[in-house]
């Protein structure tokens, strides 16, 4: 089973100094009793799959038809066995890519908002590999509807078990007849955008009710901060602000439709800078009732230096 952080949970080398955030934790095959390699609670470590040699790098022998040098967030399995192409075909809304040995398209993963649409590539030697592009923030790896064990008015997501990536790995795994969780531990995350990153965080912060809630983070200066990206939502609302040290970086007025969210990265330079001390504060205002609900998800790709 994989394995997870609640609440009140510190990241030691990243000094997150939080209140109520949920992780992202994993105890698959590169992990033991819970922390990672580098001994980093809540932290995902990032490993280049076995069927390219790096990101950017010429094709090892006999070539893969995945497209790495458009992939950004991946997360990877090999179920073991052949597998149906046709079969996986039909989870995707879109098809992009198809060959006699391998497949590509687009799967609709129901999130808050809408639908999200991660690419799913599956090919005849048992690889299934789900991905956003390196176009898009990495912060769409979150699943608020899969972990959320309260309602959109009332949300209680004191752990995070799973990503909109593997909810897609499993949709392809349920077409193909493969069982689910005994590949869910054997699944692994890889950013093909900076093949040199070997850890990626991810923690969200909820708010129900008027008013704002806070987390603070410090990450050291010895750290490379690759991509620091937001997932912003906010449900039958009349205000909901995303701020870094009390600058608004992401508003979310009332509109006609009850849902509003944004995907964004952070400027790291400018808002997210490594070496100094960070407050996220989230904000939700709503003068009708007390029903609805905001938050936030930051995911963080970086390596120590």
């Amino acid at each position: 089973m994989r394995g997870v952080w609640k609440v009140s949970a510190v990241l030691t080398a990243l000094v997150l100094v939080v209140s109520g955030v949920a992780m992202f934790g994993y105890s698959g095959t590169m992990w033991k009793n819970g922390i990672g390699e580098g001994g980093e609670k809540g932290v995902i470590p990032l490993m280049p799959p076995p069927f390219i040699q790096i990101a950017g790098a010429s094709d090892i022998k006999g070539g893969s038809a995945f497209p790495e040098d458009e992939a950004g967030i991946s997360a990877y399995v090999n179920v073991g066995e052949s597998i149906d192409l046709e079969k996986v075909a039909t989870i995707f809304d879109q098809i992009e890519n198809v060959s006699e040995t391998h497949v590509i398209g687009f799967v609709p993963i129901s999130n808050y908002g809408g639908n999200v649409r991660p690419h799913l590539y599956a090919d005849t030697s048992g690889w299934i590999v789900a991905y956003f592009t390196k176009d898009e923030p990495a912060s769409l790896i979150m699943d608020w509807q899969n972990n959320n064990k309260g309602d959109v008015n009332n949300p209680k997501i004191e752990e995070i078990k799973t990503t909109t990536l593997e909810q897609a790995i499993k949709k392809a795994c349920e077409a193909i007849g493969i069982d689910y969780e005994e590949i869910e531990p054997k699944i692994k995350y890889y950013d093909f955008e900076f093949p040199e990153a070997d850890s990626m965080l991810l923690f969200v912060k909820t708010r129900a009710t008027d008013g704002s809630n806070y987390v603070h983070i410090s990450i050291p200066d010895n750290y490379k901060l690759y991509e620091a990206s937001y997932y912003h939502y906010a449900y039958d609302l009349d205000d909901s602000k995303l701020k870094i040290d009390g600058k608004t970086i992401s508003d979310l007025p009332n509109g006609e439709e009850s849902w509003a969210r944004v995907f964004r990265l952070y400027d790291i330079e400018e808002d997210f800078s490594v070496g100094q001390p960070h407050t996220l504060e989230i904000y939700y205002y709503h003068s009708c009732d007390d029903e609805g609900s905001a938050g936030f998800a930051t995911v963080l790709i970086y390596k120590l230096s």
